[in-house]
């Protein structure tokens, strides 16, 4: 796969089976604890998990990832860190994490953030997303539209509104 960003960490995760995983930055307990076994229930595949982990519950599955040491790429919104939290260190000379930055931006903005996600979808060979679908739009819902049809897409929402979901994406 070419591959021209900035990056730190290992690129031969690129060539392992990735997935995607998007979350609300709010979402119901329910949809927080079902998005925390699937990254558990992920610790015992081959799969490696891509994200922007930018959301509290995408920080959660991060930090769940890297506590499992699972390997993961971590897409930034903005440009590479100049040092990284001891867990990211570790991971990094375990080569278990990859991290690139998508645009050359200092700080992560809308416009980062939705670049950001576009790749990652684009990079991954499947999607999971965490959504909070209380009657609002969001961005995520709109990528979610996008990619449904075109691989596996996987929708983890509140019971109240799992029936939203399109057949064979749950």
């Amino acid at each position: 796969m070419a591959f021209d960003y900035d990056y730190t960490g290992n690129p031969a995760l690129l060539d392992r089976r990735k997935v995607a995983f998007f979350a609300s930055r709010v979402v119901s307990p329910s949809v927080e604890e079902q998005a925390l076994r699937w990254a558990e229930a992920c610790c015992a595949t081959e799969r490696v998990v891509i994200s922007g982990f930018q959301s509290p519950l995408e920080k959660s599955v991060f930090e769940l990832l890297l506590q499992a040491r699972h390997p993961v790429i971590w897409a930034l919104g903005r440009a590479l860190y100049h040092r990284y939290p001891p867990d990211v260190e570790e991971a990094l000379a375990e080569q278990r994490i990859l991290i690139f930055a998508v645009r050359n931006a200092r700080r992560t903005g809308w416009q980062t953030a939705q670049t950001r996600n576009y790749t990652i979808a684009s990079m991954a060979e499947e999607s999971v997303y965490a959504v909070n679908e209380q009657g609002r739009t969001s961005s995520l819902g709109v990528l979610y539209g996008l990619e449904v049809g075109t691989k596996p897409v996987r929708l983890i929402s509140s019971p109240a509104s799992c029936g939203s979901a399109p057949a064979g994406t749950n």
